[in-house]
């Protein structure tokens, strides 16, 4: 009997299918220890879920008008949290260094109505940039802000500057703008139109 040849790329092209066929069955069933892996995964990034309010009740001072959150990287999240709390109307020092707070969280700081009574504001270390500065600096909720510290957050001359005609601020003597980028004209304007203040930390 004649057997009937088949053409090479023929052949080829059953081939390549074949092996095509082969690797989407094995992606689409991953090995077990794959799996387990993914899994296990998933369960250390639910338990390292912060607990904002626990956070809060320990920072808060036994008068409950200090309250030191640094270094606890509450992020945006947690300051949207902060906000809504009413033990904050009483607090009268607030530290937010290192917390991995954006301009979006100053923004929100600057429109919040809870620090009436809030003299001493630490914000070194976050990531306020320019916004965040503009938002501080014109925002009408710190009447009684005295010290505020807003040290290596990104902050540019048009952040900065906002400071040097500030009518929002009444009471504020001591401001903190070390680490940002700024040029020797804005720290020599800063200098100009802030020399009232008892002090002004630039370098």
């Amino acid at each position: 009997m004649r057997m009937t040849r088949i053409n090479p790329l023929v052949r080829l092209r059953r081939a390549l299918f074949c092996l095509l066929t082969a690797v989407v069955l094995i992606l689409s069933f991953p090995p077990a220890e794959a799996q387990a892996q993914f899994f296990e995964q998933k369960d250390v990034f639910g338990y390292s879920e912060l607990d904002y309010e626990k956070i809060f009740k320990e920072g808060l001072s036994a008068n409950g008008k200090t309250l030191n959150l640094s270094g606890k990287k509450i992020g945006d999240t947690g300051l949207e949290l902060l906000l809504t709390q009413d033990f904050l109307k009483k607090v009268t020092k607030l530290d937010l260094r290192y917390n991995k707070i954006s301009e979006k969280g100053a923004m929100r700081m600057a429109q919040s109505k809870v620090f009436g009574k809030l003299k001493s504001l630490e914000l070194k270390h976050n990531y306020l940039l320019d916004n965040g500065a503009l938002a501080l600096a014109q925002s009408e909720g710190f009447p009684n802000l005295e010290m505020l510290s807003l040290g290596w957050n990104e902050i540019r001359d048009a952040g900065a500057l906002a400071f040097a005609d500030t009518k929002t601020l009444p009471k504020l003597q001591k401001l903190d703008l070390r680490g940002n980028f700024l040029s020797d004209e804005t720290k020599n304007t800063l200098k100009k139109y802030l020399a009232h203040l008892k002090s002004l930390k630039l370098f």
